[in-house]
């Protein structure tokens, strides 16, 4: 089983972004930078936003010993989102594609997502069903994976 944290494939992602820049054909387009800041400052607010919500429900944030969760968190961002953590990274990995807009950057989005929901949500998934059964399949029923 891969055990990757997801802020380390983001970092990675990201610095790949970065060291691509100069090496592939790079795409303009208006306001570019401008929409990149934009969507690295929301896919900030809205990965911070769930991390203070676990610190105050008292339930680990590591992504890799999910299995120490003691509470399910079901509100605030959460009515929306099963994921907002994973969201807000994505946010972030969207925002570095387009503020560094090349060929290989505008693929690494989709890297994540594939790579979250295979090796991150899937296993957090089965285990929440596990540990709080009808609440979650009830949570799981009324909010998406994602948005």
């Amino acid at each position: 089983m891969l055990k990757i944290p997801p802020p380390i494939l983001v970092l990675f992602l990201v610095t790949t972004i970065y060291y691509s820049k100069n090496e592939l054909d790079i795409i303009y387009f208006p306001y570019q930078h401008s929409i990149s800041l934009l969507i690295l400052s929301v896919g900030i607010f809205i990965l911070m936003n769930p991390v203070f919500k676990f610190i105050k429900s008292k339930t680990t944030v590591n992504p890799i010993k999910f299995k120490k969760v003691n509470n399910l968190v079901i509100s605030g961002i959460y009515k929306y989102s099963r994921n907002p953590m994973y969201l807000g990274m994505i946010l972030i990995i969207i925002s570095t594609s387009i503020f560094y807009l090349n060929y290989y950057s505008i693929l690494t989005p989709f890297i994540f997502y594939f790579w979250i929901n295979e090796f991150q949500i899937k296993r957090e998934e089965i285990f929440l069903q596990e540990k709080f059964g009808k609440e979650y399949l009830s949570y799981k029923s009324r909010t998406r994976r994602w948005i």
